[in-house]
């Protein structure tokens, strides 16, 4: 399998596209096969972003296509081809990652609305329809959107019964706005919801977080761990490890502070809160990244897969190796070639338990 995956990733890398393709489809392990189909889809996405998502949908792990199509909408993002990157976000099934998507995208359309230096700017000009911008609203900061076009400098105003909420305007971009609420009975889920992910946009971390507190699970959780990962960007990280406290199970919160203690290197934090992560995509990642800067730790990599029998450990140990030997070949690093050969024994030595 591990010869099979390296040959992808030098097709790939020369590429011969149609060639690792091909060869993508015939791995008979869906798990394996998945993994060279995401790469494939990220290889193609800027030139041929709508044969990117269909070769994404033939994923079969529900979670690794998530995380492909997630991908594949911010690079479309970036690209500003935002009606390819609306269509990849749609066919994310799972919740948080669909919003992830589709914030990235809005944030993205932001910017570039507010780099045409345009008052106003037209939807036809980002080749989106009226069909796409229901998905991407709230717009961030002070864009409103009327009749087929962006409005830039504008109040905007959300009211639903005795529920209102303002967002920031550009002439007075610094002070805060609160949110008053009438009687609890007449709020609206989707309502109250929308306002808290304004105000996370707006950077109301607090009244966020106050809000998000009154609200039902699983939409509670998804709010409070969007709210501590804005706390990690702006630098707050107490705050942020206080609202995983509170959630217990929040992996995408845990894999950014993963991130943040790694850019610090502070690697034993970092597997702290990677043993806080169960979803198998992100937990692989985590392993990745801390193997990459701090090496091999036996005792930490038998907690983090501590669920997992010998024979998938010895396969994701494998594939561990297999990613640090590419890097080591980027790098020209002997370092992260040894490294790569200790995993891959790991993982030998994994096997040999099943015999």
């Amino acid at each position: 399998m591990e010869g099979v995956l390296l040959q992808i990733r030098k097709l790939l890398a020369h590429k011969r596209i149609e060639e690792a393709y091909a060869l993508a489809e015939q791995i008979p392990d869906s798990y394996w096969r998945g993994y060279a189909l995401k790469w494939v889809a990220e290889s193609v996405v800027v030139k041929n972003p709508k044969r990117a998502i269909k070769i994404a949908k033939k994923i079969e792990i529900e979670t690794l296509k998530s995380e492909t199509l997630l991908l594949l909408s911010y690079e479309l993002a970036k690209l500003r081809k935002f009606k390819e990157a609306v269509e990849a976000a749609k066919l994310i099934n799972n919740n948080y990652l669909r919003k992830k998507a589709f914030r990235g995208i809005s944030n993205a359309l932001a910017r570039a609305i507010i780099e045409s230096s345009a008052k106003e700017v037209r939807l036809s000009e980002f080749n989106l329809g009226e069909e796409d911008i229901q998905y991407l609203m709230p717009l961030p900061g002070n864009i409103k959107y009327k009749d087929g076009k962006f409005l830039i400098g504008a109040e905007i105003h959300r009211i639903k019964g005795e529920t209102k909420f303002q967002i920031l305007t550009s002439e007075n971009s610094t002070k805060r706005k609160r949110v008053t609420f009438g009687k609890k009975e007449d709020q609206d889920l989707k309502g109250v919801s929308t306002c808290i992910e304004r105000l996370i946009l707006t950077n109301q971390l607090q009244e966020a977080e106050k809000l998000a507190k009154g609200v039902d699970d699983p939409c509670a959780s998804y709010l409070l761990e969007e709210i501590g990962i804005t706390y990690i960007n702006h630098g707050n990280i107490e705050k942020a490890k206080e609202i995983l406290e509170r959630l217990g199970w929040a992996d995408y919160l845990a894999s950014e502070l993963v991130k943040f203690y790694l850019r610090r290197n502070e690697v034993e934090k970092a597997k702290k809160y990677a043993l806080r992560i169960f979803n198998p995509a992100l937990k692989l990642s985590a392993a990745y990244s801390i193997l990459l800067i701090g090496g091999i730790d036996e005792k930490f990599l038998s907690e983090l897969f501590k669920d997992t029998s010998p024979y998938k450990l010895g396969r994701l140990l494998k594939f561990l190796a297999f990613e640090l030997l590419e890097e080591a070949k980027k790098r020209n690093s002997s370092d992260l070639l040894r490294l790569s050969k200790n995993i891959f024994l790991l993982g030998k030595r994994e096997h040999q338990k099943i015999h």
